[in-house]
């Protein structure tokens, strides 16, 4: 997609979340996915949802502020999912009840009206490694910490070029009959950016400024766009546009709020102007932030979440240090960061070793701010092999020398 032909408007924006993005580096996206009709990479705009009603001994929990257009439903099913024993007691089922598209999270999907609401959907199967459901604990933490965050940016104590992807909203039905029990959730995340400046942005998913075009093979990446955009040499515009931003709302969400960002090109939008300026970052899908109480008690952090069974740590964790460097060294380092220097050099000659010396010292920075004890005390960093996750299982992580971003 050419930026400069371009609308900027939400149907470019679910282009590029759709076909300019060649999924996630683990190898699984196009392994485990939706059904055909369904996929982000498929040909078909759009598919329509299932609504359910559901009996009057069904609990329903709620967390956020519901929006208008779901007033009507009791909850929104994937069609893949409609035939699952979870629904066997429901006799109202709708399966055109709500035209919506895919994004780059097969289970994600946009409202195509309704003001073009995201919503998160329960899917009990592996899309990618991991199985997708949304039980209470991780819905309340999503609405949690997305009020926590919005608290901190109209507080101005967060960068002002910090924009959020508001999850608002939440509800969990829980059944406990002797023929159906378990939980069916849902997530719904506003459809703009929320922020303290201008919100005439365009977002670009972070993994569209590295990847092909799928429609246009030979198309100008995104990021060379950018840079060609800009007067910056390539270092300073990588450097001053890109990554000190982002470090900068990384470690500011943990020293203000001592939430851990998992910034993995997902879950990354640059924002744009129509100049093709980046003017802001929005970050998305607060379900995968971990909440650090450990670190909200070391530094005094007023703010202490309610829920913390989901994706909490604490210092007498096994992998309370190697989870910083997850995080920090693999999920934005591998995901984001190293995939777009990698292509960068592919249209540039230009010496990386500077930028990243540049990069490790905007990082030690914030490093100084952070108990010693932060990160992993062997002086190394940790990833995970490329297989299904079972999350009933000890996580293993795979040690490596020499943190390249810090």
């Amino acid at each position: 997609m050419l930026l400069r032909d371009s609308k900027l408007n939400t149907e470019d924006y679910m282009y590029l979340e759709r076909y300019v993005n060649d999924g996630s580096p683990s190898g699984f996206t196009d392994v485990y996915t939706t059904s055909s009709g369904t996929r982000p990479k498929d040909s078909t705009t759009s598919f329509s949802l299932c609504s359910v009603k559901f009996p009057n001994h069904f609990t329903f929990h709620e967390f956020g502020e519901e929006p208008d257009f779901f007033k009507k439903f009791d909850m929104l099913v994937h069609p893949d999912m409609i035939k699952n024993s979870f629904f066997s007691e429901c006799r109202d089922i709708d399966c055109n009840a709500l035209l919506v598209s895919p994004t780059s999270s097969a289970r994600t999907v946009k409202a195509t009206g309704e003001d073009g609401w995201f919503i998160k959907l329960h899917y009990d199967g592996l899309i990618g490694r991991f199985p997708r459901q949304i039980h209470v604990n991780n819905a309340q933490s999503a609405v949690e910490v997305s009020g926590i965050i919005s608290k901190a940016i109209d507080g101005r104590q967060l960068p002002d070029f910090l924009y959020l992807m508001r999850e608002k909203f939440a509800r969990v039905i829980v059944a406990q009959s002797s023929d159906v029990t378990g939980e069916w959730g849902i997530v719904l995340r506003e459809p703009h950016p929320y922020g303290l400046r201008s919100s005439d942005l365009f977002p670009l998913p972070g993994f569209s400024l590295f990847a092909s075009d799928d429609k246009n093979p030979n198309q100008i990446p995104i990021l060379i766009q950018l840079f060609t955009a800009q007067e910056k040499n390539i270092s300073d515009f990588l450097l001053q546009d890109l990554f000190f931003p982002l470090l900068d709302v990384y470690f500011s969400l943990l020293l203000v709020c001592g939430l851990e960002l998992e910034a993995q090109a997902q879950n990354i939008n640059f924002l744009i102007d129509r100049n093709l300026r980046i003017r802001g970052i929005a970050i998305k899908d607060m379900e995968s932030v971990d909440k650090d109480l450990s670190l909200i008690q070391d530094l005094n952090i007023k703010t202490l979440p309610v829920e913390r069974t989901w994706k909490s740590l604490k210092k007498d964790q096994y992998n309370y240090q190697i989870m910083h460097s997850f995080m920090f060294d693999f999920k934005m380092g591998e995901y984001l960061v190293s995939p777009i220097i990698s292509k960068a050099l592919q249209q540039y000659n230009f010496e990386s070793a500077p930028l990243i010396k540049r990069l490790k010292e905007h990082s030690e920075m914030y490093l100084k701010q952070l108990p010693k004890d932060f990160f992993p005390s062997d002086g190394r960093w940790y990833s995970y092999e490329k297989i299904v996750h079972d999350r009933a299982k000890k996580r293993t992580y795979i040690s490596n020398p020499n943190p390249k971003y810090r």
